[in-house]
């Protein structure tokens, strides 16, 4: 990794039994386009010692970055980010990188997301409502996840369905039998409306067999690779 940048933890939250937010300190805040990664460079005993993480919060002038790591069992680079890493702990980062952006926004939007996937769509999202007030083009947010407290950022997402008409939050969950609300998986949520509105532009991020099935069924449904924009997290 070129010239990384020691950088201070701010804070940490935790925002599912598995999942933390690390907000860092970051030199180029205002200079990333939402969407794009860091890595980080870890003091750890690996072939590879360098994780890939998607920026969860917009663009700022304040000199921080929130980066939102679930923890994996047996990975040494989130053992160490569990375990060692406190407020004022130094993370070596890399700069922003990535092409995992939004490219249109004259159209509506949908985007699928399973578990930490959807950490650059809240950064895609924070932005356009930071420069708009409110947003600007429909969007909508399918998220699968298994248990009802794995739906990261929550409340923020049905405070601003609740408040924005331009946004719509379809949360799903796979395994949590509690749950009144779309169960299943993701493909049975977004394909009505695939199905209902060829214009949309479908961006995909998390796990990797959802994201290549998505993008299979999507494609059979003959939405143009102009349409399609994915990221895999596993």
């Amino acid at each position: 990794m070129d010239n990384p940048l020691a950088c201070k933890v701010l804070s940490i939250q935790q925002l599912s039994p598995t999942v933390r937010q690390f907000r860092i300190s970051y030199a180029w805040s205002d200079q990333f386009i939402p969407g794009q990664f860091v890595m980080l460079d870890l003091p750890i005993e690996a072939k590879f010692t360098t994780r890939s993480y998607s920026i969860a919060s917009a663009p700022n002038s304040e000199g921080w970055i929130e980066l939102c790591i679930v923890q994996k069992p047996g990975g040494p680079g989130t053992a160490f980010l569990f375990s060692q890493v406190t407020e004022g702990t130094l993370l070596q980062v890399s700069e922003p990188q990535g092409k995992f952006v939004l490219t249109d926004t004259d159209s509506p939007i949908c985007f699928i997301a399973t578990g930490t996937g959807v950490a650059p769509f809240r950064a895609m999202i924070q932005e356009n409502l930071k420069k708009n007030g409110a947003l600007d083009t429909p969007i909508t947010l399918v998220f699968g996840n298994r248990f009802a407290h794995d739906i990261l950022y929550h409340e923020e997402w049905e405070n601003l369905a609740a408040t924005d008409p331009n946004f719509t939050f379809i949360p799903v969950l796979s395994r949590d039998e509690n749950w009144e609300g779309p169960r299943g998986y993701v493909h049975e949520h977004y394909l009505p409306i695939a199905e209902a509105n060829n214009t949309y532009h479908f961006y995909l991020c998390g796990w990797t067999n959802m994201v290549r099935e998505a993008k299979n069924k999507l494609k059979s449904l003959g939405f143009s690779r102009k349409q399609l924009k994915f990221e895999l997290y596993d």
